[in-house]
């Protein structure tokens, strides 16, 4: 049974790439001069903010990551999920229209609002090679201190999706905002496997194929990976992860992380999603 990636209080954001060039890392979502500058159409779409505004709670205000390096360069490339919650409004009611079934306008009053409480996000292939053990490793990065042999689970040529930047915020913990996120996200890599797949001009497959891990292929087979922090592998063990132990264990910002792996079937989904493999771009474009 397959999972919707966008409902009534789940927002979908398919990659943005240069749309984000617009984010300013060095700011928190709520000051973005140059996006509030731009135009409309061009400016970045409210769901990426809200995904943000999640994360700096979480990891900046929280775990103390620095908010300049919260934002990376996977996410122009990555699919995310927002999560929201209806709350009472604190301050005013909100008054909504809607039309009765003879067309006629009908006015309700909303005492409630929806904020963001919880986001995700997936990463396409290629990635960097896996960090060390031992070592401290900057978030996401493409150079530094890495290994160069394979792993147990991978074999430093299967092209894997990142799951990764779970997060939500402590009023919601325990109401099930990760299982159903993580759900979502799994369920639509698993659905499409072609549509997270990076594009289809061959010679930008190609060109990609040459900078991943060590010339390692991109092509995705059902292979997904997490960089968990030790303190809640057991949360992702729930949702079918395994640890890694030949990656060992390495630091990311003062948090010690493992690699841990689950293994989709993606077979279905295939069949489902041929049609885009003669196509000349990817079916899904930016909002």
């Amino acid at each position: 049974m397959s999972v919707s990636t966008r409902s009534e209080f789940v927002d979908f954001i398919v990659p943005l790439r240069e749309r984000l060039d617009l984010y300013d890392p060095t700011k928190p979502s709520s000051d973005q001069p140059k996006n509030d500058a731009a135009d409309v159409a061009k400016a970045i779409p409210q769901g990426f903010m809200d995904a943000m505004s999640v994360r700096e709670q979480v990891f900046v205000g929280e775990q103390g990551v620095p908010i300049e390096i919260e934002f990376d360069e996977d996410d122009q490339r990555s699919f995310h999920w927002v999560a929201f919650a209806s709350v009472p409004a604190k301050h005013s009611s909100q008054a909504i229209v809607t039309a009765d079934g003879h067309g006629q306008n009908k006015q309700h009053i909303s005492n409630s609002t929806k904020i963001p409480i919880g986001t995700i996000r997936l990463v396409p292939p290629p990635h960097p090679p896996h960090p060390t053990p031992g070592s401290r490793h900057t978030i996401d990065a493409l150079g530094g201190d890495l290994r160069k042999d394979s792993i147990a689970v991978h074999d430093g040529q299967e092209g894997y999706v990142k799951l990764g930047r779970l997060a939500v915020i402590p009023e919601f913990r325990k109401a099930g905002i990760s299982r159903l996120l993580i759900d979502m996200a799994l369920a639509f890599a698993r659905n499409n496997p072609y549509q997270v797949m990076p594009g289809w001009d061959p010679a930008k497959l190609e060109s990609l194929r040459l900078q991943s891990d060590r010339a390692a292929t991109i092509d995705w087979k059902g292979l997904v990976l997490v960089h968990a922090q030790v303190g809640v592998q057991k949360v992702w063990r729930k949702y079918g992860f395994e640890t890694d132990k030949s990656m060992g264990s390495w630091d990311e910002e003062g948090i010690e992380h493992v690699g841990m792996w689950r293994k989709l079937d993606i077979s279905a989904g295939r069949r489902r999603s041929k049609v885009w493999l003669a196509g000349m771009g990817s079916p899904l474009g930016s909002p």
